[in-house]
C-alpha cells in the first residue's frame, strides 16, 4: 500500500499542490489519528464529500490534487 501510494505521489508531482493545500487538512486533522486504519481512497471519498461542512472548500481541488494531497499526508 505505502509502495503504491509513493508511486502515485513521485507519478504527480508536477501537479502536487503546494503546502498550504495540505494545511488546510491538518487544520482539523493528525493523519496518523484520524485515518488510522482507512485506506486512502476512504479518505479520498470523505475528503471528497463536500457536505460536510469543513470538506466544503475541498470542491475547488480536483481529484488528482486531493489525492496527491492525502498521499503526501499520509507519507509524512
Amino acid at each position: 500500500m505505502l509502495r503504491a501510494l509513493l508511486a502515485v505521489t513521485i507519478a504527480i508531482m508536477c501537479t502536487l499542490p503546494a503546502q498550504a493545500d495540505e494545511d488546510i487538512c491538518l487544520d482539523c486533522h493528525v493523519p496518523a489519528e484520524d485515518w488510522e486504519g482507512m485506506s486512502a481512497e476512504e479518505i479520498f471519498e470523505t475528503a471528497s464529500d463536500t457536505s460536510i461542512k469543513r470538506h466544503a472548500d475541498n470542491g475547488e481541488f480536483s481529484e488528482e490534487q486531493l489525492k496527491a494531497i492525502i498521499a503526501t499526508l499520509l507519507t509524512e
